[in-house]
């Protein structure tokens, strides 16, 4: 069986961010410059009458010039210095808005990457075979495609707008120069935002065909899943994970329980250990939390909630902490004093039952 075949299975989360590192990414190349062609467009307004207001700056900069003057390298150097700068102020903002919307709509694809991957030599790039192989393929074939659609639909929107104008032409004989140059530009901008909504839409299918392509290629067979798995079990990453997050379960529980529990015992700032001793369900009395430091401030804590008494006895508290376990029944040793404290709780309890 063919081994494309045999990937059958979407790409795992590792995959995908591996594959990100080495700057395989879903990407359309069409995207970025058709976003920036439509904005350019849809901005002509603006952009135009600063571009027509500092181009005859620019213009009234370099024809103003005194003939009679003796050009040499000390005037002649202010003069391109000046005419360098009327003309970088002139484009300043389109390259500006360029370089902004194609880092937006690169991010917007891709998200933030940087990877020195791409630059590295790969001898399959030299692989004739390899390369007829990709001359032939379906992606060359899908772009083959779409730029032959785009230059179809271009040629008939500026066909039909061709055709749509020219009765305005030949009817606007009477309207003055002036009108007839701002009725062209107007044509001009009708006829960029029809292709430009070409573009983009033709970019749009182009991104969705990638980032199908992308995930396609991206496919995994269940071995390399299983293999994938048998590798990361065994990373410390993972690992340390995992023990987290078994720690971070195994403390709910513990906070859970102090909640059905008798006593917390302390010694008293650093250790807490919680008891438990129902009569009809335990042989004997059982350590059902304990910790130190910030834990044992957790559990104080929570015996408040719930009204746990806290009794301080530091030999108890530090041998407890020490030799007993988490659901690990009192040894017998330590019963007397356990039961010198359940006593004194006992007398608690019933205190407050007679103030209820």
């Amino acid at each position: 069986m063919d081994d494309k075949e045999n990937k059958t299975e979407e790409a795992t989360p590792k995959r995908l961010r591996d594959a990100k590192k080495k700057g395989q990414v879903a990407k359309s190349g069409d995207l970025s410059p058709a976003i920036s062609f439509l904005i350019f467009t849809m901005l002509a307004g603006v952009l135009g009458q600063y571009m027509i207001s500092n181009s005859l700056k620019f213009m009234k900069s370099s024809l103003t010039l005194n003939y009679g003057m003796n050009i040499n390298q000390v005037n002649l150097r202010p003069m391109f210095i000046n005419n360098l700068i009327q003309a970088f102020i002139m484009v300043l903002p389109f390259g500006a808005i360029a370089v902004t919307i194609g880092v937006i709509a690169n991010l917007i694809q891709t998200g933030f990457i940087f990877t020195t991957e791409t630059l590295k030599p790969d001898i399959k790039r030299l692989n004739p075979i390899e390369g007829f192989k990709n001359i032939f393929s379906k992606k060359a074939l899908f772009t083959l495609v779409k730029n032959l659609l785009k230059l179809i639909l271009v040629f008939y929107i500026a066909y039909k707008n061709l055709t749509n104008l020219m009765p305005k032409v030949l009817n606007s004989g009477n309207i003055g120069s002036e009108k007839l140059f701002f009725f062209m530009l107007d044509f001009g901008r009708e006829l960029s935002l029809n292709i430009a909504f070409i573009m983009l839409g033709l970019a749009i299918i182009d991104y969705i065909f990638e980032r199908r392509q992308y995930k396609k290629n991206l496919r995994m067979s269940k071995q390399e899943i299983k293999d994938e798995y048998k590798e990361m079990e065994g990373s410390p990453e993972v690992k340390a994970a995992r023990q987290q997050r078994q720690r971070q379960i195994a403390m709910g529980r513990m906070m859970a329980d102090i909640e059905t529990s008798t006593v917390v015992v302390t010694n008293p700032t650093h250790i807490a250990v919680v008891l438990r001793y129902d009569s009809a369900k335990d042989e004997a009395p059982v350590v059902t939390a304990k910790g130190a430091d910030y834990i044992a401030e957790k559990i104080k804590e929570k015996a408040r909630e719930h009204d746990i008494p806290i009794m301080e006895n530091k030999p108890l508290a530090r041998t407890m902490y020490k030799e007993v376990e988490i659901g690990q029944y009192v040894p017998v040793e330590l019963y007397k004093t356990i039961a010198e404290i359940l006593a004194i709780v006992h007398q608690i309890k019933e205190k407050n039952k007679r103030k209820i």
